[in-house]
């Protein structure tokens, strides 16, 4: 028994394991496949992303010129902005949208970069035109709060029009390629995990040379297998 407990498995008896069980891999890798599959192009809900940007607008406020650094401050501060109730609460007034800012906000994504005066807004919905809408007027809200509420009167004119006119949402999501390549790799991975653990919960020995080897003795003789033949 000692030497059972010592008794490893090499790559080459891995490979024979799961080639001997190639049927189970195959079935369990078809099967993951066709339900990530079935997932991605009949169950998942299709998203449409619209994307629009606006500059915001520097001033030359010193004598040497542009304000560069505090414009630069300036630029994630109107980001920031842009996703605060005050603005998504006035889209959904505008719009007449039966949905809360916090429903919206999940959608949304607004971002800036450290080098750019730009901000980018993207929104993404099951319905395309909605998308739209929803990122054209969260600009225009953003720009008519900063010019007439005094509680951001920093932010006063430094809005620009949308840059670029948001279109109708194009698809963004679910990616039903990666889907299916993931359920693949998946129920490959699951074939073999169920194969190792088949094996490993075996007992029985298959031949004589794994019994000699176990317990360090020589077989004299073995029953072979035959077939039983009913009676007609």
């Amino acid at each position: 028994m000692e030497n059972q407990e010592e008794k490893g498995i090499s790559l080459l008896d891995l490979f024979n394991i799961l080639l001997r069980n190639w049927l189970i891999i195959g079935i369990t890798t078809v099967l993951v496949t066709v339900v990530a599959g079935i997932y991605a192009f009949r169950i998942a809900t299709p998203m449409y992303e619209s994307k629009s940007d606006v500059i915001v607008q520097v001033e030359a406020s010193t004598e040497l010129g542009f304000d560069y650094t505090t414009a630069l401050r300036l630029v994630p501060s109107i980001a920031e902005f842009m996703k605060k109730d005050i603005v998504l609460n006035d889209v959904i007034n505008e719009l007449d949208l039966d949905m809360t800012s916090n429903e919206i906000r999940k959608g949304l994504s607004v971002t800036s970069s450290s080098t750019t005066f730009f901000v980018y807004i993207s929104y993404e919905s099951v319905d395309p035109n909605l998308a739209k809408d929803i990122v054209a007027q969260i600009i225009e809200s953003a720009r008519k709060i900063a010019n007439t509420d005094e509680t951001f009167s920093s932010f006063e004119n430094k809005i620009s029009k949308a840059t670029t006119d948001p279109q109708p949402g194009v698809y963004a999501s679910p990616n039903k390629t990666l889907y299916v390549i993931i359920g693949f790799l998946l129920g490959g991975i699951i074939g073999v995990g169920i194969v190792l653990i088949k094996e490993l919960t075996n007992n029985t020995y298959r031949s004589k040379s794994e019994l000699e080897d176990d317990f360090d003795i020589q077989v004299l003789g073995v029953i072979p297998s035959f077939e039983v033949k009913e009676e007609l």
